[in-house]
């Protein structure tokens, strides 16, 4: 199974239908789990706890994050393959915060992942993760969506 860990909720009605439009086509469960959004700086930690307890220890883990490693999306197709295939628990994705997330999420994470040296909103970047996923199926199945 695939897994979203993302904080906050989606408030823009143009979002949630985009994601709805994905999660409809991919050819794999993806469970959606959102944790509250804590309006300040200090609340990292809270929201990094949050996180980190919905994450089992066989899960492989990858994060969101501005430093991660930039793939292109036939490179991220096979990461998914390989992680569905190989790994005995779920595939994770955590988008975190308007704040980032606290050090135990980094050490958490078996990867990390950059869609850009860009900063995107955390909704839309829910989207564009979703989307990308979608992407990767089609990439595998040898559609040419991805062209």
């Amino acid at each position: 199974m695939i897994k979203i860990i993302a904080v906050g909720k989606i408030t823009q009605k143009y979002l949630e239908t985009g994601i709805q439009y994905y999660l409809k086509q991919i050819p794999h469960k993806i469970e959606i789990i959102e944790i509250k959004d804590e309006a300040n700086i200090q609340g990292i930690d809270i929201e990094s706890e949050r996180i980190l307890s919905k994450i089992k220890p066989n899960d492989s883990v990858c994060l969101l994050a501005i430093k991660g490693k930039m793939e292109d999306s036939e490179s991220f197709a096979h990461f998914m393959d390989h992680e569905l295939t190989y790994q005995s628990g779920d595939l994770v994705f955590i988008i975190g915060g308007s704040h980032g997330v606290n050090d135990l999420v980094y050490e958490r994470s078996n990867s990390q992942l950059s869609f850009s040296k860009m900063t995107f909103p955390h909704q839309l970047m829910r989207l564009m993760l979703i989307e990308q996923i979608y992407r990767g199926f089609m990439i595998l199945k040898g559609h040419p969506y991805h062209k």
